[in-house]
Order: structure tokens, then sequence, then C-alpha cells
């Protein structure tokens, strides 16, 4: 059997056969944790963030790196990142994941999500550490994680999802059908405007330039939203009018149209709507929030994110809730493509996998930058799929020059 076909069941039916055992086949152990901060990564030029109220200007986003090493030469890294990460934020992952995780075992997901990422508080986000111990687990079997996960699919649709805001709804209808010529065939949209007509001419100006080619959605960041903050801030009544207008439109979902908390009112808007899917979800933090949501029936199209909403063990169980209330999962993720390649394993194996959240507004938000670390950015297909890798883990080919310029391990 060749290392690639084995699952864990494989590994271990294989190691009792042979003295030569596989690697993974025996119990592993960090023997090692490095961490190190990547700061002032080039990813566009003038990203104005349509939640910003200053429109300050971004150019750069800064990213954490971190590497488990294992006694059987196997390396799991993973990434987070954001537009401006804490000072000495390195150092203080570093500092917690080395306390605990330094010879543990990095297939006991479950204990560690009990005894470490159950345990951890903000303002360090250390979700993401749990992606690195996936990383091994599936070099360790040679597979890679959606076939580990239960392979549903080999691939998914993928959405450019913009993030500059400050651009006219003819340039963005422009930028559509060139994202359609990349291979993109959805796109989303960020709604901003005071007036509620100018956000309908901007995603009505993009449907009719796509026409069925193409699927739009919409996003409204109103999650974070609260009375009093910097406008606009929608309220039930423009979010309930925005939404039937889109809808008529033929926009595929409408995003985050009212605050996280307003579970009620999101339920009576989805209640409303007949066609168009209501989606959210990404600031959300584990499976009683989850659970929550989806009793009230606030959203049809549910968006964990890997590093915010929990470790993605969390977030495989989120995605198995959806299905059972038929809701689509298509988490969301804006931090690093180590997150990105994660959500892909996952919507493989997720038989209610929606679209994938692909970052990429060129000029403004480059892929080069976001998936940071990668020998190049992961490709789309002409028909606007991404595939999952063959390689095991995460299956990501690392750039030898990257690793080596910040003193990490080749991957």
């Amino acid at each position: 059997m060749r290392r690639r076909e084995f699952t864990i069941f494989g590994a271990l039916a294989a190691a009792c056969r042979s003295p030569e055992r596989p690697r993974g086949a025996m119990p592993l152990r960090i023997t090692a944790v490095k961490t190190v901060e990547v700061r002032g990564v080039a990813t566009g030029k003038g990203l104005v963030l349509p939640w910003d109220p200053k429109r300050t200007p971004l150019d750069t986003r800064d990213y954490v790196v971190t590497q488990f090493l294992t006694d059987q030469g196997l390396v799991g890294t993973t990434i987070d990142g954001d537009y401006r990460l804490p000072e000495g934020i390195g150092a203080e992952v570093q500092r917690r994941a080395e306390a605990y995780f330094v010879g543990k075992d990095p297939f006991e997901i479950g204990r560690h999500q009990a005894e470490f990422f159950d345990r951890q508080q903000a303002p360090v986000r250390l979700y993401f550490l749990e992606i690195g111990l996936w990383d091994i687990v599936g070099k360790a079997l040679g597979t890679p994680l959606y076939r580990l996960w239960g392979a549903a699919a080999d691939k998914v649709r993928a959405y450019a999802a913009t993030v500059h805001f400050d651009k006219t709804p003819e340039e963005r209808a422009e930028d559509a059908l060139k994202f359609r010529e990349a291979g993109f065939r959805a796109i989303k949209l960020r709604l901003h405007h005071i007036e509620m007509k100018e956000d309908l001419r901007l995603a009505e100006t993009v449907v009719r330039a796509v026409g069925d080619s193409m699927a739009v959605m919409v996003d409204a960041n109103q999650a974070g939203k609260r009375p009093g903050d910097p406008p606009p801030v929608w309220d039930y009544r423009r979010a309930s009018d925005t939404a039937k207008a889109l809808e008529e439109m033929g926009v595929y979902w409408l995003e985050e149209p009212l605050a996280r908390g307003a579970l009620d009112d999101l339920a009576r808007l989805r209640a409303g709507l007949k066609r168009m899917h209501l989606a959210g979800g990404e600031g959300n933090r584990g499976l009683r929030e989850f659970r929550e949501i989806l009793v009230k029936g606030a959203f049809s199209y549910i968006q964990p994110d890997p590093v915010v909403s929990g470790p993605i063990s969390v977030v495989r169980k989120i995605a198995a809730m959806g299905e059972a209330f038929g809701v689509l999962f298509g988490p969301h993720h804006g931090k690093s493509g180590v997150g990105m390649m994660a959500n892909l394993h996952l919507q493989c194996a997720a038989p209610n996998s929606g679209y994938l959240e692909y970052m990429y507004d060129p000029g403004y938000w480059n892929p080069e930058g976001f998936q940071v670390g990668f020998s190049a950015p992961y490709p789309v297909d002409p028909e606007g799929f991404v595939h999952a890798p063959s390689a095991p883990g995460l299956g990501i080919v690392w750039d030898p020059a990257f690793l080596k310029r910040h003193g990490l391990e080749q991957s």
C-alpha cells in the first residue's frame, strides 16, 4: 500500500503487518515549537475597508507563523494574520504553545481541545495552532486532510471576495468581467453607502454586467456594528428592504445584514426570503453559539471561521450541525492562505459545502500577499473550481526561500 493511501485504520493495520512501519504508525511526539512574526507583507496599495470610519489606506499585513517539530521529522506549519497584529504576539504564541505542546502527541486532538484550546483567553488568537497539528497528522498518515475527513468532493467552486469599497459600480462591473476571465464564477461585493439606493445600484450594475455567468454575493458587514457607530448602521427596515430588492435581482446571498446578536430579527428576515440565502457567523464562536443560530433559523448559509470560531475540529462539528439543519456551510476566512487551505479541506469533506472564500481584489488585495509563504498563489481553474491538493496534510507547496529567510524548517 502506498503512503498516500493510508487512513488511520490502514496505517494501524500496516503497522501490525510490517516491522518497517511508516512514520505516524508509531506514536508521535512534538519536540519543539518555532514561532516567528512576519510583518509588513505587501498586499496591494490603498486598500480602504468598508468598516473603517477614518478611511485609512492599508498596504500591508502582518503574520505570525508557527511550526511544530516532531521526533519523526515531520513538521506542521500554520499561520494567522491581520492588518495589524499586536506587538509581541509571536513571543506570546510561542510561550503558550511551547509550554503545552512539547512532549504531546499531535494525534490527540480532542485532548488538546479540552486542555488547551478551550482554556485560552483573548486577546491572543490561538485556534490557528490546531491547523498545524492536523498538518502533521495528514503527513504521518500520507493523506491529504480532506480524504482523512471523508472526501465528499475533491474540488470547491470559489468566489472572488473583494474587500476595497471605494469603487464605482461601473468599475466593479469591469472587475467582475475580468475576474470571470481569470476563472471565477462568483464575486462578493461590499455594501457601504449611507443611502440604500446606492448600495442597490452597485449590486444591480454588477448583476446586469455578468448576467447568468457569475453568482453575485453581497456583504453588509453589520455584525459588529452598534447604534451610534459611524454610519451606515442598518436597522431591521433597512435590512428587510435591501434583502427584498437584492432577491429580486437574483443575488445569491446577503451576508451579515444585522448585528451579530439579533438572531430573532435575522430569523424573521430569512423567513421572508424565497430564493436568496442569508449568510453569516464569521465572528461567532463555539458549538453553543452556532446551535442557537441554527435552532432559531437565523441563517441558511453558515460561515464559521477556522481561527475565530474555534479550532478546525470544532468547525467540522459546526459543519455537521449545519447539515442536520439543511443549511449550507461555507466558512469565512480573511486571515491567511493557510486558513483558506484549511477551509478547502473542510469543504471537500462536507456534503453541505457551499462556495470557497478566495480573497481576491487585485491592486488592493493581491493573492501573493495573502497566501504568504506559498511558492505561488493556489490556482482557480477555468471553470471556477479550486481543487484539493494531492499531497498529504494541508498539501501546501512552500517557498523554500521564504522559510529560509525567516529561519523556519522545510515543511
